[in-house]
């Protein structure tokens, strides 16, 4: 049997137990005063300020209390100040308690859990002017599996998840950034020239949940755009094209429907090519222009085109830009017969070349298809394709292959110019936007030259400088017909 405890020892009891609460909320305080370094000043401020007035207690009380007076007000406060820093750290505990048991009720009610039923801890929040951004310890749930819960997150956590990651250094910690359940993104967005970017080389988008999204081809060179019919695939190309011309970019387009996308409004400023031949003879001679870049960096000392052209101001180079409004009717053989795939598999070996090296010599891709296809587009192009940016996919396959999940599914087809992209894991919705001829202006834009162009450098070697004789060849190199599943 259980002795029963006398009032005595209830009350030690009681009171010991109220110790161990008070010490261990003052323990969690300082434990969440680690993770944020401005309330842990105040507190170190807060408590430097308790010791000079309790150190002068006896000067203030002297002072401000009459002598007659045995008990005063004043002379409680004085005599507790060393508590106040303790208090507040237990009132910082009391309420990191409290909001643990906030979110596991979150959790519990999306049945969001580890395979052992724990929910995740709760470590802290930072709250900025556009954003609030959740901290969790996370073992036995990882990122994908968050992400996996997102819509069901932003159900229960009554906002709009803008992103989830790991927190910095480690993967037993998850960040989630939100924003109102009532933000939105503009649903149409007119271009305006104002909105190029001063950066070199970075192209705006359109417009996310905070801010613009923008690309920097300095670091991802190359990007996939793909949409159905009617989803403005077409339309982000022309903005995105505009603004290399703005910047000063040689653009090549390459449009096997005739010339129908980019039109005789687009040929004053650069070249556009209808035929495989003629896109052929283009991009081997991009090839041996990356080439010959290539060469002239290692003799400068140069990792890339930014830092030669800050290098030699009055030797620039241009920036290179390669856009294909149809890549599948560039690429596709289905249905061909083996003399006829010759000049297909010409068109991906310049363009694989390019793709694996095109970044440091500034020349960059920007491909875009109506519906993605792993049998056209071979793994040494797609694997260095590393911007993706889906429009409206009506299945769930076409999503995976560019953007690896199924989010461009999701997209509200009444609303035109809205798209998915990733960089990496991380998968954000933008609206594009409404770009139209009317923004183009008159002028020569081009800013630099290209090596080819000067009979002072001397070609590269190359294993194949006439390509007539690859269209003459009846075998195409094995290792160009590997399969692959999706992106």
């Amino acid at each position: 049997m259980t002795k029963k405890l006398s009032k005595e020892d209830k009350q030690l009891e009681d009171l010991g137990n109220m110790v161990i609460s008070i010490f261990t909320g003052i323990g969690k305080g300082v434990r969440n005063l680690k993770k944020d370094r401005h309330p842990l000043i105040i507190l170190i401020v807060i408590t430097l300020i308790c010791g000079v007035v309790f150190y002068l207690r006896q000067e203030i009380a002297n002072r401000f209390i009459p002598g007659d007076e045995d008990f005063h007000v004043l002379k409680v406060i004085l005599m507790l100040m060393p508590a106040l820093p303790l208090a507040i750290l237990y009132m910082i505990g009391a309420e990191a308690k409290e909001s643990q048991d906030e979110y596991e009720k979150k959790f519990a009610e999306i049945n969001f859990c580890s395979k052992t039923k724990a929910y995740p801890k709760f470590i802290g929040k930072e709250v900025t002017a556009k954003e609030v951004k959740y901290t969790f310890y996370s073992v036995g749930l990882d990122l994908e599996d968050w992400r996996t819960y997102k819509s069901k997150l932003e159900q229960t956590f009554n906002c709009r998840i803008s992103g989830i990651r790991y927190a910095p250094k480690t993967k037993q910690a998850i960040v989630m950034h939100t924003v109102p359940a009532e933000s939105d993104i503009v649903e149409k967005l007119h271009w305006d020239n104002r909105y190029i970017r001063e950066k070199d080389f970075e192209l705006v988008l359109g417009a996310g949940l905070l801010e613009n999204v923008v690309v920097d081809l300095n670091k991802t060179p190359h990007a996939l755009i793909a949409s159905v019919t009617g989803g403005g695939k077409s339309v982000l190309m022309r903005c995105l094209l505009w603004q290399s011309i703005k910047k000063g970019a040689r653009v090549y387009m390459i449009d096997f429907k005739g010339g129908v996308e980019f039109g005789k409004e687009y040929e004053k400023y650069g070249e556009v090519f209808t035929e495989r031949q003629d896109a052929l003879a283009m991009l081997k001679e991009l090839t041996r222009e990356n080439t010959l870049r290539l060469k002239l960096f290692r003799e400068v000392g140069v990792k890339n085109l930014a830092e030669y052209n800050e290098k030699f101001p009055d030797r620039l180079l241009c920036r290179i830009i390669v856009l294909s409004d149809e890549v599948a009717e560039m690429l596709d053989k289905t249905g061909l017969q083996a003399k006829e795939k010759n000049i297909y598999y010409a068109l991906e070996k310049e363009l694989s070349t390019l793709a694996r090296l095109g970044r440091a010599p500034g020349i960059n891709m920007i491909l875009a298809t109506q519906r993605p296809d792993a049998n056209v587009i071979v793994g040494q192009i797609k694997n260095n394709l590393p911007i993706r940016i889906s429009g409206r996919m009506t299945d769930d396959p076409a999503s995976k292959m560019v953007l690896g999940n199924s989010e461009a599914t999701k997209i509200d087809e009444n609303i035109k110019g809205r798209f998915m992209y990733n960089v990496g894991a991380d998968t954000y919705e933008f609206q594009g936007y409404l770009f139209t001829e009317n923004s183009l202006e008159k002028g020569a834009f081009q800013r630099g030259t290209m090596l080819v162009d000067d009979p002072g450098h001397e070609d590269p070697d190359e294993e194949d400088n006439d390509f007539d004789e690859m269209l003459d060849a009846d075998v195409p190199p094995d290792d160009d017909e590997e399969e692959f599943e999706g992106f």
